[in-house]
Formats: C-alpha cells, sequence, structure tokens
C-alpha cells in the first residue's frame, strides 16, 4: 500500500513527539539516560500507544480523502455526461428549428404538415428534457441512453 501525504505527516510527528518526550524526561525529569525508545515499561506502552495513534489518524485522513477524491471524480463525470447530452438535445432541437425558420421563410407561412411537424420537434425536445431529468441512477450510461434517440425513430 501506498503511504499517502497524511500518513507520512503522521510518522514525522510521531518521530518529533517521541524524540521530544524524551528530551523532556531527560532535562526535566533529570533521567540518568537519554532513551529515544523508554527502557520502562509503562512509558514505552504509553509513547507506543500514542505513535500508534497518530498514524492510525493519518492513515484514515488518506483513506478518507481517496474516497472523497474519488467520489469527486465520479460526480464530474456524471455532469460532463449531463451537458454532454444537454446539448445533444439543444443542438438537435435548434437544428431543426433552423429548418421551420428557412420553410416558413419560403413560404411566408406554415402548411398543416409544417405546424405538425415543428409541434412533434417542441414535443419530442420537451420530453427528452424531461427524460433526462428524471434518469434516477445517474451514471453516464444511463444519462446518454436517456437522450439519445432509438434507432427505429424517423424524422
Amino acid at each position: 500500500m501506498k503511504i499517502g501525504n497524511f500518513t507520512t505527516k503522521a510518522i514525522i510527528v510521531s518521530i518529533i513527539y517521541s524524540i521530544t518526550d524524551s528530551f523532556i524526561h531527560y532535562y526535566i525529569y533529570l533521567e540518568k539516560e537519554f532513551e529515544f525508545i523508554p527502557s520502562e515499561t509503562n512509558e514505552f506502552w504509553m509513547r507506543f500507544t500514542i505513535i500508534t495513534l497518530f498514524i492510525l489518524f493519518g492513515a484514515y485522513a488518506d483513506k478518507h480523502s481517496i474516497e472523497l477524491i474519488r467520489k469527486e471524480k465520479e460526480k464530474r463525470i456524471i455532469f460532463n455526461a449531463t451537458v454532454t447530452s444537454t446539448q445533444h438535445i439543444l443542438n438537435n432541437l435548434l437544428n431543426q428549428m433552423q429548418y421551420f425558420k428557412i420553410v416558413a421563410e419560403e413560404a411566408k407561412a406554415f402548411d398543416k404538415d409544417t405546424t405538425e411537424l415543428y409541434e412533434n420537434t417542441i414535443k419530442e425536445g420537451k420530453e427528452l428534457v424531461d427524460k433526462l431529468s428524471s434518469v434516477e441512477e445517474l451514471t453516464k450510461e444511463n444519462i446518454f441512453s436517456s437522450v439519445y434517440p432509438k434507432p427505429d425513430k424517423e424524422y
């Protein structure tokens, strides 16, 4: 397992703590020898417990950070898929509307078929946006499949 940023910092803090505790015992409590690893059992277990807790906390922070980063990447993928799908819907709608604009300008009015096609296009755009907004399980595949037309559908 790769040691992460917080675990590395926790190990450094643990070493500094151990050295500082050794200095305190040697200079303030006037122990006979400077001991980086204490010979007294009670002192050894206290220091060992504190160092272990530092390192475990660092490892937990690394694991939690990696999980948050992974979830954030998933959200970005989903967001990008949503934006791309929305752009697909809007682009198709605008292209179809451009066709109706050209026909209306040439004919100076809409005929019955063009009006029906116009209404169906608007309806389809609304349905696609509704389908996109109602996707329950936010995956890239579900978002794309909710907006791309079925192969058997004719325009």
